[in-house]
């Protein structure tokens, strides 16, 4: 292995051109994190960022850059509202750590005995399944498994979507891998619904929100008091940012000054800041405690020096520079955010933002690397090179796929009517295909925005075309015929490598309905 060796803090810092003596490293002053975040804006193309330090406790930097929208000007602010994606995670396990606390459940109960309709494609996993599996990702089924139940704006209800977990297969055995996934926790908040006998998001705003005094955030979406305090969701098409829909989900949307308390609170190991216990010491480190274990990628061990990375109860875990660091990050469509901690250092930084980009991350690691080392990682250089190499292969993939397809004069295989129906999958549900202005239409049933023209490639193959041109994931659809002649099914892939994995088209088995 080749890594990248990095002297830690000896006693000095290099500080502009002065050498002055240090005990340990600084870390970035004020104007460095405004220098820093105004590039990673400039370079990744990011409207607005809100971005909070937090160290020994206190609040060394909290600030809103940019604008909430590209199409208003309106500024962000340390109250502006983001969607905080995936780092809902953390919010559900908090506060099943909160029941464990007050003896309405275990970690390791069987699911089934809080929900009995709950059921895994092998019934021995399904009696087997703890509150534990479902925050680990290790169900054995595949990374982003069923995520079009709830992606990009489905809005699948959790008993259906626990009554299509049985269809869903695996991948691998239980407990043998991490493959990420959504679904699960969906499931752990039927859990905190029947332990607690309330709403898992009100159950967040009540015993959670409240008490951190976590100003305008709310744990979904349709409770936000005043919209206006939002920011839009940004995305990139064809380099050229457009506003995108804003989803609306159980999900936390909350303020920088809000996401510096919550880290407030697990950098004070659960405890509010008059002292007193919010969650228990114990249920706090059992969050942090690894569970899943995972590949480090290569990006930790070149620039991290990471040996080890895993997944506890909502959160990630890996080795940064002889520290533990703990993270997890949130995506949404058309925003992202990251929120890491150094427990050891007492620090943690969060970044919000209202656009696709890799600016979030970049941002916490840049920053906390600035704390441990005298030589950190700029990041956001490295993000850089990753959108130039994103947006490459968006541009091959539209110049070998569409160009060459939509010049070509080949005819379908069948006549137009002959593709036209409803199918069906047993998790998802239905699709369906249609005509329109002689040019075949697909409809996903669950979703406004996955609607789209079929532009034919050869044979029975086609790409759908999103209208929607902010998704950036266009698919391919082939359609199955049978013995007759006629068109009995179809699978479909996306097109591009870089779309995001919770459009799982692969996963689909798509049966022709006959009506």
């Amino acid at each position: 292995m080749n890594y990248i060796k990095k002297s830690v803090c000896t006693g000095f810092i290099l500080l502009q051109t002065l050498l002055i003596p240090q005990a340990q490293c600084a870390g970035f002053n004020q104007n460095q994190v405004d220098s820093l975040v105004k590039k990673a804006q400039r370079e990744l193309n990011v409207p607005g960022v809100a971005l909070a330090i937090v160290k020994d406790n206190e609040v060394i930097h909290a600030k809103g850059y940019g604008v909430k929208s590209i199409n208003n000007g309106d500024l962000v602010d340390t109250g502006t509202l983001f969607q905080v994606g995936s780092i809902t995670k953390s919010f559900r396990t908090a506060a099943l750590a909160l029941l464990v606390d007050r003896n309405k459940l275990n970690w390791d109960d069987k699911v089934i005995d809080h929900l009995p309709n709950f059921q895994m494609y092998d019934p021995w996993v399904t009696r087997e399944f703890t509150i534990r599996d479902l925050l680990t990702h290790r169900s054995g089924l595949p990374l982003g498994a069923g995520d079009l139940l709830q992606w990009p704006d489905a809005k699948a209800t959790p008993d259906e979507i626990i009554a299509a977990l049985r269809f869903l297969k695996p991948q691998s055995s239980f407990r043998s891998q991490y493959a990420y996934d959504n679904l699960m926790y969906i499931v752990a908040a039927e859990v905190i619904r029947v332990a607690s006998g309330m709403p898992w998001d009100q159950f967040v705003d009540k015993e959670l929100l409240a008490p951190l005094d976590m100003e305008d955030c709310v744990a979904h979406s349709k409770r936000v008091a005043e919209p206006a305090l939002r920011a839009t969701p940004h995305m990139e098409v064809d380099g050229k940012l457009k506003t995108t829909f804003f989803k609306n989900a159980d999900l936390v949307n909350c303020n920088i000054k809000g996401m510096a308390k919550w880290a407030q609170m697990h950098l004070a190991q659960g405890k509010l800041p008059n002292g007193e216990p919010l969650i228990s010491i114990q249920q706090q480190q059992e969050m942090w405690r690894p569970v899943t274990l995972q590949q480090v990628s290569n990006l930790a061990k070149k620039y991290s020096q990471t040996h080890f990375q895993a997944y506890g109860l909502g959160w990630r875990l890996m080795d940064f520079h002889g520290h533990l660091h703990v993270s997890h990050g949130g995506a949404v469509q058309g925003m992202t955010s990251h929120m890491a901690f150094l427990p050891e250092k007492n620090i943690a930084v969060i970044a919000l933002t209202n656009q696709w980009s890799r600016a979030a991350q970049g941002l916490t690691a840049t920053i906390l690397e600035s704390y441990v080392t005298d030589q950190p990682t700029d990041y956001i250089d490295i993000y850089i090179e990753g959108r130039k190499r994103y947006a490459a292969m968006q541009k091959n993939t539209k110049t070998d796929k569409y160009k060459t397809t939509e010049a070509s004069k080949r005819p379908p295989t069948l006549s137009l009517d002959s593709y036209t129906g409803v199918f069906h999958d047993s998790w998802y549900g239905e699709v369906s295909i249609e005509i329109n202005d002689n040019a075949l239409l697909i409809n996903f049933s669950r979703s406004k925005a996955l609607t789209g023209k079929l532009i034919h490639i050869d044979g029975n193959r086609f790409i759908a075309k999103w209208t929607d041109r902010t998704l950036n994931a266009d698919a391919y659809v082939n359609f199955e015929v049978n013995f007759k002649g006629e068109v009995s099914g179809i699978k479909m892939k996306a097109v591009s490598r870089s779309t995001d994995f919770s459009y799982n088209f692969h996963d689909l088995n798509l049966k022709k309905l006959n009506k």
